[in-house]
């Protein structure tokens, strides 16, 4: 039988007037963020680039606080959620963030916006083989969705969003997707992780970021600042094999790993030798492969160190020249592995002088190379191979003279792109300041700059290139000669 038009909307009008099936409590919870972010430009540092929107998941946690991944808000030139069943957007601010663990705390700019919402508790670790569920808005969804699947991995693993983090993950089956970053992952009505990254290696497999992970980014933020992670600042080989097991020293019993190398700076300076067999640390014995057992798996021993906070105490036993030593190491942050990382919420360090550009060297530097990377040999060796090579290296910040403003006081300079500063005006330089202050500083007719590799060096007349300065920024549109 046909109805009228209006009978019919009538009639699909009463089908939907039954009774309306609630939300479950802890999906009211669960919130969408919206990100209007802009990132900054390694290549021309007093500019932008433009402006991007993505979207990611969060959820309500106690203090009236959302919890998300740091990747869903970093950048952020406007922030906005969206709560359950509200279609307006409120406008959010960053309240604490970790780039190093990929977590963030965020809060509504209206007061009081959370009181009504139920606040999720945390729970412990899942066990391995057992069911988690996943909640968020994958794709930029607007309707919340949900996702079952099994604990199928713990372990170590590298965070992508820093690109030189590894801590405790946990591998699921149950799909996580853009857009569910930042969402919580639930077992019996708690928290047991937060959703953060996917893999292309593997079909249905997405990670999350377990809640020993979560406490430790809880326990730094709760003073309002976030420290980060400290590092025992070693780089290890595995004993696997007999004969580097004989070699070392090691009676049948012992288990652990040599350290090749130790970083300057870092926790284990002053404390641990290269050469050294690490046994055990704050009492679990390190295996040959590296691993330990931590509570109930097996797991790179990294997991123990990272359950530390800046300036506690780790418990290491060691054996070095045929005998076993204990020691206490006072953890430390190693600051020069973040020109390691992917940055993010800062602008680019610079100096601009008589046209030359002068910025540290880091890792969002030589990300603007591209497929040319592998050419520029001379930033690579700097940055990642020189400090272990030359362990008394006073360098904070490798800085690098990137190009050349072209102007008569700087023409036919002979060396002026991808140059690593070894020396101005005699001065050995240890960063960016160290350079401002030897050329603010001369008062000799020229500017020298010695460059580190194949004794490559590049002059400016002094009071030329003061004069010049000034018109050399006008010309080139940059408003301030440095940003430090």
């Amino acid at each position: 039988m046909r109805f009228p038009f209006g009978l019919t909307a009538l009639a699909l009008l009463l089908v939907g007037t039954g009774p309306a099936i609630a939300a479950p409590p802890l999906e009211l919870s669960v919130v969408r963020i919206l990100n209007r972010s802009q990132r900054s430009n390694w290549v021309a540092p007093w500019n932008a680039l433009g402006t991007s929107t993505s979207t990611g998941s969060g959820f309500i946690i106690d203090g009236g606080l959302i919890m998300t991944n740091a990747h869903v808000v970093s950048d952020a030139r406007l922030l906005y959620v969206f709560l359950h069943n509200d279609p307006n957007p409120h406008q959010l601010r960053v309240k604490v963030i970790g780039h190093d663990c990929d977590l963030a705390l965020v809060e509504p700019v209206e007061e009081g916006l959370l009181d009504d919402y139920p606040a999720l508790e945390f729970g412990p670790l899942p066990a391995h083989r057992s069911t988690v569920e996943t909640y968020g808005f994958p794709a930029g969804g607007e309707r919340i969705s949900s996702t079952r699947g099994v604990v199928s991995r713990i372990e170590m693993q590298a965070y992508a969003h820093s690109g030189i983090d590894a801590h405790l993950t946990v591998q699921t089956d149950a799909a996580i997707n853009p857009g569910n970053s930042g969402g919580p992952v639930v077992q019996d009505g708690k928290v047991v992780g937060v959703a953060f990254q996917g893999t292309s290696q593997l079909e249905n497999t997405g990670y999350f970021i377990p809640t020993e992970v979560v406490d430790h980014f809880l326990r730094d933020a709760a003073d309002g600042r976030y420290d980060g992670y400290p590092e025992l600042g070693v780089i290890t080989s595995n004993m696997e094999n007999p004969a580097a097991r004989r070699r070392a020293g090691m009676n049948e019993g012992l288990s652990g790993v040599r350290v090749d190398a130790v970083f300057p700076g870092g926790s284990a300076d002053g404390h641990l030798r290269p050469g050294d067999v690490l046994l055990a640390v704050d009492g679990h014995s390190v295996a040959n492969d590296g691993s330990t057992l931590i509570d109930d798996f097996r797991g790179d021993f990294g997991a123990v160190v990272d359950r530390h906070q800046i300036g506690e105490q780790l418990q290491v036993r060691l054996l070095r020249d045929g005998q076993v030593l204990e020691t206490a190491v006072t953890m430390r942050s190693l600051p020069r592995l973040r020109l390691l990382a992917n940055s993010y919420d800062r602008r680019p360090r610079y100096f601009v002088y008589g046209g030359l550009v002068f910025m540290p060297l880091d890792r969002e530097l030589l990300s603007t190379y591209g497929q040319n990377l592998p050419l520029k040999t001379d930033l690579l060796y700097e940055l990642y191979q020189r400090p272990l090579v030359e362990p008394g290296l006073d360098k904070r910040e490798p800085v690098v003279l990137l190009r050349r403003l072209d102007h008569a006081v700087n023409a036919n300079m002979a060396w002026h792109r991808d140059q690593v500063v070894e020396k101005v005006n005699g001065r050995k330089i240890r960063d960016l300041e160290d350079l401002i202050d030897a050329v603010e500083s001369n008062r000799g007719r020229f500017h020298v700059f010695e460059f580190t590799y194949h004794h490559r060096f590049g002059v400016l007349d002094r009071e030329q290139a003061d004069a010049a300065n000034e018109e050399i920024l006008h010309l080139y549109g940059i408003p301030e000669d440095r940003h430090l």
